[in-house]
């Protein structure tokens, strides 16, 4: 025995057939004999082990050397036991005979790819449980803090080419004179040119060109606009029509249209100047009645409510100014919600004051001269818009799916949705209402058979098992494939696990089972879901107590995310909750070529390993950047984008498998080649920087305009 000691005490100076494998046939027991003679002697404290689970993956897809210079967790196997082997002693019982030959040098392959030297270091006789097990795979694909993202992914660092133009230029044409600067001026001018040249006209011809009673028709006429713009199905059939059918129009026509979010500055435009038409209605109307000369009780109630409602108009476009709106964001909910309502009460006060006062003069009655109005009529439509998104409020049933201590699943079975929208959400709706991006629930999953075209339900046998263990050799992380096989015997158990066992175990067949294509639940299932992150104190109340009812106000409406789907490729840019929108588009168009660019603190622990099985399935190149610490806290997504944007220049069909032989809606081959444009969701402040850093230098990108 002692002979035996010292054979295995300096087996990397001896031969290896002194050492007493258990690889060799009879001295299994000889071996367990010196296993507990070696636990009987005094041992010096050994030296700790790194913490590979905190080291970058060193497999990576940028790493060409196979060899691994200090020892790791076998957690490729799942398995941890309390001894040291090398990869000749896994092949015990014959050298993998009843295997095969092929399946055993791949199995050995892998494992020579996860030692050093010729030692695999293992620590103790648990084994790691399916969380665990899922959690290290990705954590194998999400960039943890201290990694360089340029490096990793191949990105060129240097500094970013200037921006076009000078200083001067860019600030008039990507700051001030953006899409929606543009149509509010349009909306805005285009009123005050009409206001001008009516009262220009008057006093050049000395006489009035313009009444009281047709300033207050162009003022209705605004609210109108304002009204419509703003009405969910208005901006859905927009978007039907500049979002989703334009992608039949080429390359020039889609870049202008994909604007189409831009909306909102019709609604900004026209409610400043149906306020500047109202003040010139109430100067018309006070010189009108201070022409009678008397006052009576009924011009005394038009004077107050009218005073009143410029008082409103004014109080409610102060309160939009971009500025103060962010500071006091709900002070601007509310004044924009009661005060507008107040407002259209007011209008209606008014227009029948004034009827009254007009049937003193005429043979008219009241009625006949409010039916006769275009005012009234409008003020019709106006009420019913007003109206009718509380119509559609109703109390949903909802299941929860907490996703973390930070993060919320809300799935909803009531309805269908497309990939773009929001909906409306509140559990107290006269306060307060928020929009979350809707992600549709994915598609039933298919059994994956041993065969493809066949029906008989079995599944992948020996030689494809063996084809995967190929292919998770040469991968950073493992396959999908590989890690369903090791699942069979990844639990927990006080029992160690020997080689033997775990063989026996990949060679079993692999129970029935499906594949959804995305990971995310509900697959199949009618209905949608939404992620709520923590964002503030609703948010962190609904995260706290999950509901089990929620309101849900008007329909589904779209929103920036929907042009997306007119470029081919398309990079998305995401940070934080951010990701949720965009992950309608990967599910409901998965052959959709995209790539994605995702910065969040702790991604894993925060949404869930669904959310990021679903991002590398739709780009396997996905750089998605933990900013929990170090020098990744704040990436620059400017220059990510714009070099991932670079390089899709030189990429071909071979960068996108999966779109083989697949067209889009309008006929064409799905596009590939140099990425059309940037769609962004992110904070207001990220997203200004990131539209303005890579517009300027020449990339269509896309972002909310924070308008609502």
């Amino acid at each position: 025995m002692s002979a035996l000691f010292r054979n295995l005490s300096h087996r990397r100076h001896s031969a290896r057939a002194a050492s007493p494998s258990p690889t060799q046939p009879g001295h299994w027991s000889e071996f367990r004999d010196w296993q507990a003679h070696q636990a009987a002697l005094p041992h010096p404290e050994p030296r700790p082990l790194p913490n590979v689970e905190d080291l970058t993956d060193c497999e990576s897809d940028v790493s060409e050397d196979s060899d691994i210079t200090r020892p790791t967790r076998a957690f490729f196997l799942g398995i941890r036991a309390s001894r040291l082997i090398t990869p000749r002693d896994l092949e015990e019982g014959g050298r993998l005979s009843q295997m095969g030959a092929q399946m055993g040098s791949q199995l050995a392959s892998q494992m020579s790819r996860n030692v050093s030297s010729e030692t695999l270091v293992v620590e103790d006789d648990l084994v790691y449980d399916e969380k665990e097990k899922s959690n290290l795979k990705a954590k194998s694909r999400v960039l943890l803090p201290e990694t360089d993202p340029f490096e990793y992914h191949g990105l060129d660092r240097s500094p970013l080419p200037p921006k076009n133009g000078s200083r001067l230029y860019r600030y008039l044409r990507w700051n001030f004179g953006s899409v929606y600067r543009r149509i509010f001026c349009l909306s805005f001018f285009g009123n005050m040119f009409a206001l001008a040249y009516l009262v220009i006209d008057s006093f050049v011809k000395g006489e009035r060109m313009i009444t009281y009673q047709q300033a207050g028709l162009a003022v209705t006429a605004n609210i109108l606009a304002v009204m419509l713009v703003r009405n969910e199905h208005i901006v859905n059939a927009m978007f039907w029509v500049f979002g989703t059918w334009a992608n039949r129009l080429p390359y020039w026509a889609r870049k202008l249209v994909a604007k189409v979010y831009s909306y909102g500055g019709i609604h900004s435009g026209c409610a400043v100047a149906g306020t500047f038409w109202y003040i010139a209605f109430l100067i018309l109307l006070t010189i009108e009645l201070q022409a009678k000369g008397t006052l009576s009780v009924v011009n005394s109630w038009i004077y107050f409510v009218s005073y009143f409602i410029v008082f409103l108009l004014i109080s409610m476009c102060v309160s939009a100014y971009p500025r103060i709106r962010v500071l006091m964001h709900n002070w601007f909910e509310g004044i924009h919600r009661y005060m507008g309502w107040l407002a259209v009460l007011l209008f209606w006060t008014q227009n029948v004051l004034l009827a009254v006062d007009a049937s003193g003069s005429t043979d008219s009655t009241i009625g006949q001269i409010l039916l006769a109005s275009p005012n009234f009529w409008m003020l019709v439509v106006i009420t019913l818009l007003v109206i009718y998104p509380w119509t559609r409020m109703r109390l949903r049933d909802v299941e929860a799916e907490v996703l973390s201590e930070h993060c919320v699943k809300l799935n909803f079975n009531y309805r269908d949705v497309h990939y773009g929208q929001a909906i409306r959400l509140t559990d107290a709706p006269l306060s307060e209402t928020h929009a979350f991006g809707v992600i549709p629930h994915p598609p039933a999953p298919k059994p994956v058979t041993h065969c493809a075209g066949c029906n008989c339900n079995r599944h992948q046998s020996e030689p494809m098992m063996s084809s995967a263990l190929s292919s998770a050799s040469t991968s950073p992380a493992l396959s999908s494939t590989s890690s369903g096989m090791f699942e069979k015997f990844s639990h927990r158990s006080s029992a160690k696990v020997s080689i033997p066992e775990v063989k026996a175990k990949l060679l079993q067949p692999a129970e029935p089972e499906a594949t959804a294509p995305t990971g995310l639940s509900h697959a199949g299932d009618r209905g949608f879901s939404v992620i709520v992150s923590n964002a503030g104190d609703w948010t962190k109340k609904i995260i706290r107590d999950p509901p089990k009812k929620i309101y849900t106000r008007g329909t589904p409406q779209f929103g920036v995310m929907r042009v997306a789907g007119l470029f081919e490729p398309c990079i998305i840019i995401a940070t934080g909750s951010g990701i949720a929108p965009c992950l309608s588009l990967f599910v409901q168009k998965p052959d959709h070529p995209v790539r994605i660019i995702w910065s969040t603190k702790a991604p894993l622990e925060t949404y869930g390993q669904s959310v990021l099985d679903l991002l590398y399935k739709t780009d396997p190149r996905a750089i998605i950047i933990d900013t929990s610490k170090g020098a990744n806290k704040r990436p620059d997504l400017v220059k990510i984008a714009y070099r991932v944007w670079e390089q899709s220049k030189t990429e071909t069909a071979a960068d996108y498998p999966s779109l083989e032989g697949k067209r889009n809606t309008s006929g064409r081959e799905k596009g590939v080649g140099q990425c059309e444009a940037v769609v962004i969701i992110s904070n207001q402040k990220v997203t200004k920087k990131v539209v303005y850093g890579l517009e300027s230098r020449g990339v269509p990108t896309y972002g909310a305009i924070f308008d609502s």
